[in-house]
């Protein structure tokens, strides 16, 4: 990782940022301690979205902005420039085939010592496909084609993450352009990790870990369930996550569906609690299930619980390059009848696989039930691939799930978190 340089190296040019084409600003002062990438990760991510350009004969890329989903809808763009964070920075990106990339965004000065990799920096004030455009002006299009990330078949976005506004505007300044949609190829390029982005997706399970212990240590009956809540935010911030991260929760005796807030009631004794919490180290997402409960839960839980970490356990090792996604969730089933109890309180269980990308955002494969891409479905597993692995356990009206960011290497998976396979349970 790269860092910020000492207070006493030189300053080039003083804090003061420089524009000098209108609505250009470029760099001029020292960078502010953030987690950086190094500028040996920017050269991997920028050669192959270039080969990937030329395959497909592509003389630049676009990437709109799009703060959608906790900021995932526009990771490209943050993937491409490294500028971004934070739930209001509408950031789009130019990327051109050969020369400098650009990235546009409201108040873009204060991206100067924020990142270490983009130096053309555009002020959109608010108008994103004119910021782009003056960009695009400026650039030759011998292929007359430009690709767009996001036109449609995003992840969790089927229908595109490009504006009909933002579009019409650069459609319109260049009406002899053969606008391509550049959605899978960015997918193949970001679904593969590398060594420093493992670092960043570890660094944030570290933090999901102890929001959950933080969460737990203030479990007590009488408490608002929003307190709880607010305890493993508050954890996620102060380890220096980054925000908006998703926060699915709900607390119950027998809770079904998970909320996107607590709610405010005050917690009784014997809830159990179903979350799914996340942490962004440098905006890289990932996320545990883990659940846990006010005093003793429910039996039933118990031994749910126990049939869903014997399904995890089993399954795991099996995560290895080569494999389909397809063969994974054949297996996840088959072992899950086989493992399913023939008599007992949960009798008949059953578990399916749930497991979606993790890093930057809107990173493949999803695996989600009714929300599962068939595509993702056909593709083999490889080292590098990040994603939380997290079966889904169900007895009669009973149901839950224990999930850790995983890493497939090239011996087999690698968890990133440390939390124990089991129900947490708060005593006091």
């Amino acid at each position: 990782m790269e860092r910020n340089p000492t207070a006493d190296e030189p300053r080039r040019g003083g804090d003061a940022p420089l524009r000098d084409d209108g609505n250009v600003y470029r760099p001029m002062g020292n960078l502010l301690p953030y987690p950086y990438f190094s500028l040996e990760e920017r050269d991997r991510r920028w050669r192959l979205t270039r080969e990937a350009m030329d395959r497909d004969d592509i003389d630049c890329l676009v990437v709109p902005n799009n703060t959608g989903h906790s900021t995932h809808f526009q990771a490209d763009a943050r993937y491409l420039t490294h500028v971004g964070g934070g739930g209001d920075a509408d950031v789009a990106a130019v990327f051109p085939f050969s020369g400098e990339p650009a990235a546009v965004a409201t108040s873009a000065a204060r991206w100067i010592r924020t990142q270490p990799w983009c130096t053309d920096l555009r002020e959109a004030s608010r108008a994103y496909g004119a910021g782009v455009v003056s960009k695009l002006r400026e650039l030759s299009f011998p292929r007359r084609r430009i690709g767009v990330v996001g036109l449609h078949d995003y992840v969790r976005a089927p229908e595109g993450t490009a504006g009909y506004g933002f579009m019409k505007v650069l459609t319109g300044a260049f009406p002899g352009i053969d606008w391509v949609d550049f959605t899978r190829q960015m997918e193949e390029i970001r679904i593969v990790k590398s060594a420093e982005e493992i670092a960043f997706l570890e660094m944030s399970m570290q933090i999901v870990n102890a929001a959950y212990d933080a969460a737990v240590g203030v479990l007590r009956p009488g408490v608002m369930d929003y307190y709880v809540w607010g305890t493993a935010i508050e954890t996620i911030c102060r380890m220096g996550s980054e925000i908006p991260v998703h926060q699915h929760w709900i607390g119950d005796h027998h809770p079904e569906l998970t909320l996107t807030r607590p709610t405010f009631r005050e917690i009784e004794e014997g809830w159990l609690f179903l979350s799914e919490i996340e942490a962004a180290w440098g905006g890289y997402h990932a996320q545990g299930d883990q659940p846990f409960s006010c005093g003793q839960p429910d039996p039933m839980y118990l031994e749910l619980m126990s049939y869903e970490i014997d399904v995890w356990n089993e399954t795991f090792p099996h995560i290895v390059p080569g494999v389909t996604v397809r063969e994974l969730q054949e297996r996840v089933a088959a072992t899950a009848r086989r493992l399913s109890p023939m008599s007992g309180r949960i009798a008949g269980a059953t578990a399916s696989i749930v497991m979606h990308g993790r890093g930057l955002g809107s990173d493949p494969p999803i695996i989600t039930g009714p929300g599962t891409r068939q595509r993702d479905l056909e593709r083999t597993v490889a080292p590098g691939w990040c994603f939380v692995y997290k079966p889904a356990a169900t007895a009669g009206q009973y149901r839950l799930s224990w999930g850790d960011t995983v890493v497939v290497t090239e011996t087999g998976p690698r968890r990133l978190g440390r939390a124990r396979q089991e129900i947490m349970i708060a005593r006091w």
